[in-house]
């Protein structure tokens, strides 16, 4: 999100923040024990808009970390004003016939074999997939050096439970509104993720975006600013 959070910086006051792993983030505060379920995610993320004395947060998130606003807002909803989430999804594993989650069991033990035996050659194969239909190197490489600032134990811990969770029970517990920004030809969420999250999520609606893949905030960095500002506009 780095091309697009400055376009908002002159009239918003805006947050940024890493999760445990990642970033800046104190890796001294890691517990495996604890962050064994994307609820402890949402757990820190409450404890940081507590302490920064943050309400009428607009929350925008790439990927698992719409689902973990979700969570969040679910525990705390007076917190939130909306959530803007890009490309996530509830469950990433197939549970036909009624679900698909564009993931079978197999492809997800793969990739995290492949994660665990090398994390260098696995961000190498994952990156130019992930970015999408484009021949965009320089959003690739980009993407391989983003992966390569998450440590790369609890980078594992987190894939785990990010591609094995199953938020899907909850979702109508969301009370906040959502929008959800998605991109057609994404290897990660299917267009049906997004409809099944606009069909359970009570006040949801979906916008596509201008690009393809899984990471439009690098293909096309304008097309996410401009969606953002419109949903920003509605709310004030």
């Amino acid at each position: 999100m780095a091309a697009c959070y400055p376009a908002f910086y002159a009239q918003y006051r805006v947050v940024l923040f890493d999760y445990i792993g990642c970033g800046k983030s104190d890796l001294g505060a890691y517990n495996k024990k604890r962050y064994n379920h994307l609820q402890a995610y949402a757990d820190d993320l409450l404890q940081l808009c507590q302490s920064l004395q943050l309400n009428n947060i607009i929350f925008v998130g790439h990927s698992v970390s719409g689902a973990i606003a979700l969570l969040a807002s679910i525990k705390q909803p007076t917190l939130f004003k909306k959530i803007i989430a890009i490309g996530h999804s509830p469950r990433y594993l197939n549970d036909p016939p009624a679900y698909f989650g564009g993931f079978e069991a197999s492809d997800i033990a793969g990739m995290l074999a492949m994660m665990e035996l090398n994390y260098f050659e696995w961000s190498n194969y994952l990156a130019p997939k992930v970015i999408g239909q484009t021949d965009d190197a320089k959003s690739v490489d980009e993407l391989k050096l983003s992966f390569m600032r998450y440590d790369p134990v609890i980078s594992l811990q987190f894939a785990n439970v990010t591609f094995y969770c199953d938020i899907r029970p909850q979702l109508p517990a969301v009370s906040v509104p959502v929008t959800i920004l998605y991109c057609l030809e994404d290897i990660i969420v299917p267009v049906q993720v997004i409809d099944y999250l606009q069909q359970h999520i009570p006040n949801a609606k979906i916008m596509e975006l201008a690009a393809s893949g899984h990471y439009p905030q690098l293909i096309n960095p304008g097309a996410v600013i401009a969606a953002i500002r419109k949903e920003i506009s509605s709310e004030c």
